[in-house]
């Protein structure tokens, strides 16, 4: 099973969606019922924090190397690469480039994690995360539609867009019954967003 989902970043209108392989079979919809750990792709959610609370930029460097954390009636933990090693000072751009896990988890920690928890509201998440940082790495389930309205922050220059549905419903001769305007509002700076979407150019 698969899903697919495709937003006009501008207006937030949903042009296409796939929930499934066959409705027949199943009539669960993929694109926004099915809660999905990111992985990778929230990385560049935890990048935008760091330029947009830290001041860093692309060229500041974090050095991979090995780190480990322990918690109260939790065992040790110990982020690693997807490629087992590590590579020392490692630029924001390299490390979101080549998906450094350690360089990620790191970020989370330098900003705080309870900031991180409070910053993610802003892309229009509104359950609640784990409190850990695992989380920098995706381990948090999320939906479809919500990673894609999440990115379309990136898209618009720091505006984040409400889906859209359904933009009117009319009666039978055509007269409005009821409007679904554009809704947006600026949660980042443009030139977070810009940094950002720079950074994942290089991706």
């Amino acid at each position: 099973e698969s899903a697919f989902l495709a937003m006009d970043t501008r207006t937030g209108a949903i042009r296409a969606m796939v929930g499934g392989f066959d409705f027949e079979k199943s009539k669960f919809n993929r694109a926004v019922q099915a809660h999905r750990q990111t992985g990778s792709i929230f990385k560049a959610i935890v990048y935008s924090a760091a330029v947009e609370t830290l001041g860093w930029g692309p060229q500041t460097a974090i050095v991979d190397a090995p780190i480990t954390f322990t918690s109260a009636g939790s065992p040790p933990w110990s982020p690693h690469n997807y490629d087992n090693r590590f590579h020392g000072p490692t630029t924001l751009r390299d490390a979101l480039t080549f998906s450094r896990n350690v360089v990620t988890v790191k970020l989370v920690q330098a900003m705080g994690l309870r900031y991180v928890l409070n910053y993610l509201p802003r892309f229009g998440f509104s359950h609640p995360f784990p409190k850990n940082l695992s989380i920098a790495l995706g381990s948090s389930e999320v939906t479809l539609l919500e990673m894609v309205r999440a990115y379309d922050v990136f898209a618009n220059l720091g505006y984040r867009v409400e889906p859209r549905f359904i933009t009117r419903i009319t009666d039978l001769q055509g007269e409005a019954i009821e409007d679904f305007p554009v809704q947006s509002q600026r949660v980042l700076s443009s030139e977070t967003a810009f940094l950002t979407t720079d950074l994942m150019r290089s991706v």
